[in-house]
């Protein structure tokens, strides 16, 4: 049984939704899996301490979480030579323009280049409006960005994005490549 660390940084709380479902499907391919909070880590949690890792983060303004990116360059050497993958949650997904995706491209490129981590896989996932946890302003910000893009701009109720079929399928397809990975370093 494989032993599963998801590490990851959340600004509004969806992130940690995330890396909740991603180990609910690990456990169900048999992985023994701990979720840790990069912004809450009470000591280090050592990458050598697992066969595989995920990290989940966030984009806000244009960067993840300070949180998961010193965790990742400092554990870089150990993360590099075990089976990872790294989830990118970010509501600009949902804009089919060549440009931003570009942009999304060009942000989780920097984040591999700044912390010398080149895991596995990596994914784009879209995230979520949790307008109700928004205060006046961020809420009047965060809708006009939305707006711009041709979202959802109604502040009263919350909107969810993320595809979780594809994202369970993402973590099935991390979790068979990474049983070959441990089967290839066991020979």
């Amino acid at each position: 049984m494989p032993r599963v660390l998801i590490l990851y940084g959340t600004t509004d709380g969806h992130t940690a939704k995330i890396a909740s479902a991603m180990a609910d499907a690990l456990r169900a391919e048999g992985s023994a899996v701990e979720t840790r909070d990069a912004g809450h880590l009470a000591g280090d949690v050592r990458p050598e301490e697992y066969d595989e890792v995920i990290v989940a983060a966030s984009i806000h303004a244009q960067g993840y979480q300070r949180a998961v990116t010193r965790w990742v360059r400092r554990h870089a050497a150990a993360l590099n030579e075990r089976p990872t993958a790294f989830i990118s949650v970010c509501l600009a997904v949902l804009e089919d323009r060549p440009e931003v995706r570009e942009d999304l491209r060009r942000i989780k490129e920097r984040f591999f280049a700044r912390t010398g981590w080149h895991p596995m896989l990596s994914e784009h996932v879209a995230g979520a409006l949790p307008y109700s946890r928004y205060g006046w302003v961020k809420k009047w910000i965060i809708k006009r960005i939305v707006a711009k893009a041709g979202g959802d701009t109604d502040t009263t109720r919350d909107y969810e994005y993320t595809d979780w079929d594809a994202l369970r399928g993402f973590v099935r397809a991390f979790a068979a490549r990474g049983e070959v990975a441990l089967a290839d370093r066991m020979t």
